[in-house]
């Protein structure tokens, strides 16, 4: 129902025809220990199309089976997230496109415009402050994005940095 919804929107905003608005769920579950840096989600970007994303959804769950809390979702932890154009998915550095300083809650649970270009890689990147708890953890995170025409990026001034980081 949500992407239908986010086509319904994206129609009315750039009018472009559904039929041109391809729907892209991506992320990744990776495992959670120390406190490094993490790609939590990483797509491609074909040349001739623009990626929009509008939902991201990440949280923390304990996948150990003999812990007390087995499959209880929580929170992303604190720390930092924030969105990087890439070269390729494993990438952590080519342009940040978003405030690299962004809390992890402002950046990992959101719904909100963010624009890429054609022809390069879009990931989520985070990083937290402290290290797991005993057990073993994994974060889940879902981006719920769009692939237009290139020249909607255009038409809507290009790319958005939409993390608003109170300091």
């Amino acid at each position: 129902m949500l992407q239908l919804k986010h086509l319904k929107l994206l129609n009315e905003l750039t009018g472009v025809p559904y039929y041109e608005i391809k729907p892209v769920k991506f992320g990744y579950a990776v495992a959670y220990s120390a406190v490094a840096t993490y790609v939590l989600a990483s797509q491609e970007i074909p040349t001739n199309m623009s990626l929009i994303t509008l939902r991201v959804q990440s949280y923390l769950v304990n996948t150990d089976e003999a812990a007390a809390d087995f499959q209880f979702y929580r929170t992303v932890p604190s720390g930092v997230a924030w969105w990087i154009q890439a070269a390729d998915t494993g990438s952590t550095a080519l342009q940040t496109w978003t405030n690299p300083a962004a809390p992890s809650q402002l950046a990992l649970d959101a719904d909100e415009l963010l624009l890429f270009p054609e022809g390069s890689f879009a990931n989520l990147l985070f990083t937290p402050t402290e290290a797991a708890p005993a057990g073993e953890w994994e974060i889940r995170t879902t981006v719920y994005a769009y692939f237009v025409p290139p020249g909607v990026s255009d038409a809507l001034s290009g790319p958005q940095d939409w993390i608003n980081v109170q300091q």
